[in-house]
């Protein structure tokens, strides 16, 4: 090259120089927590003790998330062992990094039929009353301003069928357990949100469709016996290859609720591989969908309070060993973040709805 060529190269060389010098200093995406703050949305994830001693977890969550939902250190079984022994280690944990961090605390959950054996062997109604009451103020009562909502009852149906489940607490009290726990858990902390969870009512199937049109008549009773219930909890977790969201049933669902003056909660987000080989033509790209359009739907039809996945990153999740499939393409639910913390088409699906608010 001559010198009059080389002096002509120079400008267009040190634009791609300083372009380049740009584009290493580009900041990456911010996370979704600015975002749902700028909305005034309760944005939040599960999370397990591990990840909060952390500091690449801890980062993901900060940078991510206003609220966290303990996933395990607030279940009977972690704060009650043994009949009347309480112990709120971990919990108290979590509490203080949501604290240090500026984050609000979903309480997951008091009312649950994975109860203790202990409690599950319960044969005298007054004995179990007594034993709920005690647990539910014990531990409600102890988080008083630090967790400002609860999932009261989890689950209080069948997974696949449209029936109240069978647990310890119907045999013995009722359909009525349902109400008392929401009593109980009002007395102890007036000014907490109050949550009914249950799982599938985003779904499209006749079977999930009865199970929000069930759903509903309980919260109208609940309602009509001025129960202090405050919303009902989606959990949305998805299967794709097996499950389709619905919304229209969802959506009427929520109106309904709206109507009644109840919000909605979208609990606990994911999604699994498992059922991947039943769509051929499903790629990574479409978990955006699913997580955008289920936000969406809740924020449009209904009263939505909140949003929480259920993990940050596949990275620090535990293995999926709920429904085996050979042929899975992954082994962890999916979150946010893969397995190398990359974001997921998720974290845009959820971007997206969040800004459409």
């Amino acid at each position: 090259m001559n010198r009059r060529r080389f002096l002509a190269s120079l400008p267009l060389a040190l634009s791609f120089v300083q372009a380049g010098a740009v584009l290493a200093k580009a900041p990456a995406e911010p996370g979704l927590r600015a975002l749902a703050d700028s909305k005034s949305l309760r944005f939040g994830s599960a999370i397990d003790l591990q990840n909060i001693g952390d500091p690449a977890a801890c980062e993901l969550y900060v940078d991510n998330v206003n609220s966290i939902t303990p996933r395990n250190e607030l279940k009977w079984k972690a704060t009650e062992k043994s009949p009347g022994v309480f112990s709120f280690g971990g919990a108290d944990r979590m509490v203080a990094f949501a604290r240090k961090n500026n984050m609000r605390v979903y309480g997951h959950t008091l009312i649950w039929y994975r109860a203790p054996d202990w409690v599950s062997e319960i044969s005298d109604a007054r004995a179990l009353r007594t034993v709920m009451n005690r647990h539910i103020k014990q531990v409600v009562a102890r988080y008083k301003g630090s967790v400002d909502a609860w999932d009261v009852v989890n689950e209080p149906l069948e997974y696949d069928a449209p029936d109240l489940r069978n647990c310890v607490f119907r045999r013995l009290l009722g359909d009525d357990y349902i109400r008392m726990s929401f009593d109980m858990a009002h007395e102890a902390d007036p000014a907490a949100t109050l949550v009914l969870n249950e799982t599938h009512l985003e779904k499209k199937s006749d079977i999930f469709e009865q199970k929000r049109v069930h759903i509903l008549k309980i919260v109208e009773k609940l309602v009509a016996s001025k129960t202090p219930i405050n919303a009902v909890g989606l959990q949305a977790h998805f299967r794709p290859g097996l499950d389709r969201i619905d919304p229209e049933g969802m959506g009427r669902f929520c109106a309904a609720l709206k109507d009644m003056g109840i919000g909605v909660y979208i609990t606990e987000l994911d999604a699994s591989c498992h059922f991947l080989k039943h769509d051929q033509g499903f790629t990574p790209a479409a978990y955006a969908d699913i997580f955008r359009d289920v936000i969406t739907v809740a924020a449009e039809r209904g009263d939505l309070k909140g949003v929480t996945v259920w993990g940050m990153s596949e990275k620090y999740g535990e293995p999926d060993e709920t429904e085996t499939d050979a042929d899975a393409a992954c082994t962890k639910r999916i979150n946010l973040y893969d397995e190398n913390n990359a974001p997921r088409s998720s974290a845009d699906g959820i971007r997206r709805a969040i800004e459409a608010m």
